[in-house]
């Protein structure tokens, strides 16, 4: 296969990918550029690259074949226990204060490692709770860990290294929390691989902070060695979304290498030994005496995977899933022009409108959005659009009853709405009720046959008709409930 392209195909391939993937490839990145894209051409079917580039870009890649461009645009490297004094300040600092915070609340920890790669940050943070939280059965902890690159997120849920995913880290980590399978092989051990979530997430995507993706009210939000890729719009972008997604008094951590006042000057960089961390809180924090400036690295790359689907790897479990196919995409996608408040009080609540109830409920305050919710569907009886966001809420709230009585709403109003009667079997699995859940998945199956494969049903946040299908027969198989 031809190996080299000339100048000007190089510069459109890489405005290309710039324009739609927020990636910047410099000059000297250029002929690792033209190596990957020449592996990933042969996988395209391209016997050789200057046809692949043609073809790419004159193409609008689909979701699959955005994935595949970006297994192999991708640079995966790291491992465990990155940045010791990162973790000594999270173990030492962060969670002691967090912790006794929450003690007095709910007992939630949410946690974000975005662009966690092959797994050894979510993990690490993990086994980070474990050695901090007394009884942590009793505590509900959520590790969300993202990747832009399916095939990372593949070996991370195996959960299975080698040495070389243990060097600079400190010896009881490998030693007390995994399992040697010999020839240098280790496995994380069950306890702690169930801990964590793993996702396929386009962090370009305009798609958090939401309920849908279960992206919503992080109290830390780990996102080191990725921002560096992007290019500075993006990096601003994606920051701002970061800051919206997180509560008050919550943490954003990115890596030594990625400080920069310029990019996150809505946070307050806070000083601890050897790492600086950003913090959103309304509070004046001391500040390091370092000054902060941009040291983005401009000559690495990073790819972008298409839209964001939630899959908790530990189980396996399709019917399960807590966001991305429950979760209307309807609060996601209504357009306003207003500036959307960061928080609402008690006695200060917006007007109401389906952008403020998924304001209030994308940063944790579920009652009150429930409230608004029900307020709103009171004049509007036949939004089926409120009865999705209605039922998204009701099961974050535990209340799977009142969920489904909700979805039913939907069906009634549109009997030929795919996706109410697939969150219908899903939340009938959770409660175990399996002769529900074969009434509803094969109504939603008999529905689908009327699809072609690629189409995108409504409310499934961009997903496919071949795949929501596909997780049906998945959780069938599961459950065995037809």
């Amino acid at each position: 296969m031809k190996d080299r392209l000339n100048e000007p195909m190089l510069s459109k391939v890489c405005e290309m990918i710039t324009e739609h993937m927020g990636l910047r490839f410099s000059e000297g990145k250029r002929n690792m550029l033209t190596q990957n894209l020449a592996l990933a051409a042969g996988e395209f079917g391209f016997a050789h690259l200057e046809e692949f580039i043609h073809w790419l870009l004159s193409t609008s890649l689909k979701k699959d074949q955005t994935e595949i461009l970006s297994s192999y645009l991708t640079i995966s490297e790291t491992f465990f226990w990155r940045e010791p004094h990162v973790f000594s300040a999270f173990t030492d600092f962060i969670m002691p204060a967090l912790i006794a915070s929450k003690k007095k609340e709910d007992k939630n920890i949410r946690i974000w490692s975005a662009g966690c790669s092959t797994g050894e940050e979510p993990y690490s943070l993990a086994i980070a709770l474990r050695r901090t939280i007394l009884n942590i059965k009793d505590w509900n902890i959520t590790i969300l860990a993202t990747d832009i690159n399916p095939t990372v997120l593949r070996k991370a849920v195996m959960g299975i290294y080698g040495q070389w995913s243990f060097r600079n880290c400190p010896d009881w980590l490998k030693t007390g929390y995994f399992h040697d399978l010999g020839e240098g092989k280790y496995q994380v051990l069950p306890e702690i691989r169930d801990m964590v979530t793993f996702a396929n997430l386009n962090l370009t995507d305009d798609v958090f902070p939401s309920l849908i993706n279960n992206i919503y009210a992080m109290d830390i939000i780990f996102c080191r060695n990725v921002l560096m890729y992007f290019t500075d719009e993006w990096i601003h972008r994606i920051s701002e979304r970061f800051f919206k997604t997180l509560t008050n008094d919550s943490w954003f951590v990115v890596s030594s290498s990625e400080l920069s006042s310029q990019f996150f000057p809505q946070f307050t960089p806070v000083n601890f030994q050897g790492a600086i961390l950003y913090r959103k809180s309304n509070k004046k924090q001391p500040l390091s005496e370092k000054v902060l400036s941009p040291v983005v690295d401009k000559n690495k790359s990073f790819p972008v995977t298409p839209e964001s689907l939630i899959i908790s790897e530990s189980t396996s479990d399709y019917s399960t899933l807590r966001s991305s196919i429950i979760f209307s995409n309807a609060i996601t996608t209504v357009a306003t022009n207003k500036e959307e408040p960061d928080a609402f009080s008690d006695t200060q609540l917006p007007s109401v409108s389906i952008v403020e109830i998924k304001d209030l409920a994308n940063q944790g305050y579920l009652m009150e959005a429930l409230s608004l919710c029900n307020k709103e569907l009171e004049t509007d009886k036949l939004s089926i659009r409120l009865y999705l966001i209605r039922a998204s809420i009701l099961q974050e709230l535990g209340k799977i009853g009142e969920a489904i009585a909700s979805l039913k709403q939907v069906i009634y109003l549109d009997f030929n709405f795919i996706m109410g009667h697939f969150d219908l079997g899903n939340l009938y699995i959770r409660q175990e009720n399996l002769k529900d859940a074969k009434k509803y998945f094969t109504n939603a199956l008999n529905l689908l046959s009327t699809c072609a494969d690629d189409d995108i049903l409504p409310a499934s946040e961009g997903l496919s008709a071949k795949y929501i299908r596909e997780i049906i027969l998945a959780s069938i198989q599961k459950h065995l409930v037809l």
